[in-house]
């Protein structure tokens, strides 16, 4: 392993007094411990994933009726499913910007700034007018939010995971890097539920307003979290790179020119549970336009399913700095894999006890990979470039794992009449790819401690 540069014991980083911008915070008070930062992440992650799943929830529902309607209710819906792929794609942009932000200014500043960002767009989708009121217009401005809501969430997650993961003492860096990842479970748990409440009206009220509300509730979540937010200190990995100006002028080319192999491999760790939106999502809309089950199954068993998912990630995270964590995403490869023909059979036949069956255990078998993401990627980067060496592997996953994928997938399950084997093949090659990215993980050198690393 290269030499570290600006690497102390220990007990310095957790003691040694770091100044006024350590010891207060812009909330003018005194910042969160360990634990109260976890909990801040989890909560600022939950907000921003209900933002960017109640539009995914959403478009199974009534999105696709409203702003792409088409004679055939399938290729509606296939045609605005494809639209989630948007947000994908923006995600990388995200990233790199505000990893790029977060490597030379700090964290917590770039993370104010994508929930704000995600807040924003999420209202204003609930402002939008439909096809039917302004015509073309009503799509492309839907697509231009979606990818908005791609752009702050691309620059989230990397900045959670930091945030967890260098405040966290050492001997629970991957429990306490598990929490962020409770928020896509739990964002699509209350996007879920708060649709289901709503569609609870008479459907032509609904149809006319109703699905506007779980959008434009995002205004109170976008209170919450900016004050949970503004009372999180910056982490002092990050203020011990700045103190040794270890700080890199332009810290993707450092990563690309330095750490593509982590890179790579953490891309590959991270895909399987980018790659659960075939179920998560596009089983749900199939079940609902092709199988001929309504509209309520759909989010009836994504709240199952993420109700599910929260209590397996926790089970999975508190063993995770107990084990290594390459083998929990191994272990969900595996489970994957197996469970993809089978998932779509059962939907298929089994109505909407079929359908909750098929998205919760696809969500069960998911947990141990994605509760060992953050610490796995987080520990392949020095911390003077790791938000930007996490963002760039974990959206690298994201642009082809959750945009490209559900794209290729509803383009095959059209051209074979509506057949589900494009979908469950694909699912199960995820879980052999994870298999595969978690042995070459093992692999590579653990820089969790470094602050910066001389070139080789």
């Amino acid at each position: 392993m290269p030499p570290a540069v600006g690497s102390r014991p220990r007990g310095e980083e957790e003691h040694e007094d770091m100044g006024t911008e350590d010891t207060t915070t812009a909330a003018g008070r005194a910042p969160l411990g360990p634990r109260g930062v976890a909990a801040a992440s989890l909560i600022g992650t939950t907000i921003e994933y209900y933002d960017f799943t109640v539009y995914s929830t959403s478009v199974v529902v009534v999105l696709g009726a409203l702003f792409f309607p088409a004679a055939d209710p399938l290729v509606s819906s296939l045609v605005a499913l494809s639209t989630i792929g948007v947000g994908f794609l923006a995600r990388p942009v995200g990233g790199l910007l505000f990893a790029h932000f977060g490597d030379r200014w700090g964290r917590r500043g770039a993370l104010v700034v994508s929930l704000v960002l995600m807040g924003a767009s999420t209202v204003a989708v609930g402002l939008l007018p439909t096809y039917a009121e302004v015509g073309v217009l009503a799509p492309v401005l839907l697509v231009a939010l979606r990818f908005v809501q791609g752009l702050a969430v691309g620059g989230e997650w990397g900045g959670a995971v930091l945030l967890a993961v260098e405040h966290a003492p050492r001997e629970k860096r991957s429990f306490y890097g598990s929490f962020p990842m409770f928020g896509s479970p739990l964002g699509i748990l209350s996007s879920a539920g708060v649709i289901a409440l709503f569609q609870l009206m008479p459907a032509e009220q609904f149809r006319a307003w109703g699905w506007r509300m779980p959008f434009l509730l995002s205004v109170v979540l976008l209170a919450v979290g900016l004050y949970v937010r503004l009372r999180v200190s910056e982490t002092t990995q990050f203020l011990a790179a700045r103190q040794e100006r270890a700080v890199v002028r332009v810290p993707l080319v450092d990563v690309l020119r330095r750490f593509w192999p982590a890179v790579l491999v953490g891309a590959g760790v991270s895909f399987l549970p980018h790659a659960g939106y075939i179920v998560a999502t596009f089983l749900p809309s199939l079940a609902t336009t092709a199988y001929g089950l309504p509209k309520s199954a759909a989010t009836t068993a994504l709240i199952i399913a993420s109700a599910l998912m929260v209590v397996a990630l926790y089970a999975f995270g508190r063993r995770l700095d107990r084990h290594e964590p390459s083998g929990f995403t191994a272990l969900s490869g595996v489970l994957v894999a197996l469970w993809a023909f089978p998932a779509f059979l059962i939907a298929e036949s089994g109505g909407t006890a079929g359908l909750v069956v098929a998205v919760s255990v696809n969500f069960v078998f998911n947990s141990a990979a994605i509760a060992a993401v953050p610490a796995l990627v987080a520990r392949l980067f020095p911390a003077n470039v790791r938000y930007t060496g996490i963002s760039t592997a974990y959206q690298l996953a994201a642009v082809v794992g959750g945009g490209l994928l559900p794209i290729l997938v509803s383009y095959l399950v059209k051209t074979t009449g509506g057949a589900f084997w494009p979908a469950a093949a694909l699912m199960s090659a995820s879980g052999l790819l994870a298999i595969g990215a978690a042995a070459w993980c093992r692999r590579l050198p653990v820089l969790a401690d470094e602050v910066a690393t001389t070139p080789a």
